[in-house]
């Protein structure tokens, strides 16, 4: 009779232990899916932000090859401007010069 004891107690813990290896493979894969459905979410928003970078970069490289076309706009108007002010400099260095000689006496005043 202690032989069926001991075999029915020895059953009753091989089932124990393959119910809990069943519980942890079950939890293991469920660890693994939700791991995986993590890893799949975060790839995505990796790329997303890897999109929306490229494309503030772009936006970003548009606006300063605006800017750069403006300031050479500029560069080119401050140049014609200098331009302009040297020949009305020139002008009226040329209109004192003929005033001091027509009337010498100013100057001397």
């Amino acid at each position: 009779m202690e032989i069926w004891i001991f075999f029915l107690v020895f059953l009753v813990a091989a089932l124990g232990i393959l119910a809990m290896m069943g519980y942890v493979k079950n939890e293991t894969e469920r660890l693994e899916l939700k791991h995986f459905l993590e890893m799949a979410e975060s790839k995505r928003e990796v790329v997303e932000l890897q999109v929306q970078h490229s494309a503030k970069v772009e936006q970003d490289r548009a606006t300063i090859e605006e800017l750069n076309l403006r300031i050479s706009e500029l560069n080119i108007q401050i140049d014609e401007a200098a331009t302009t002010n040297r020949k009305l400099q020139a002008s009226v260095d040329k209109l004192r010069e003929d005033m001091a000689e027509k009337q010498p006496n100013l100057l001397a005043s």
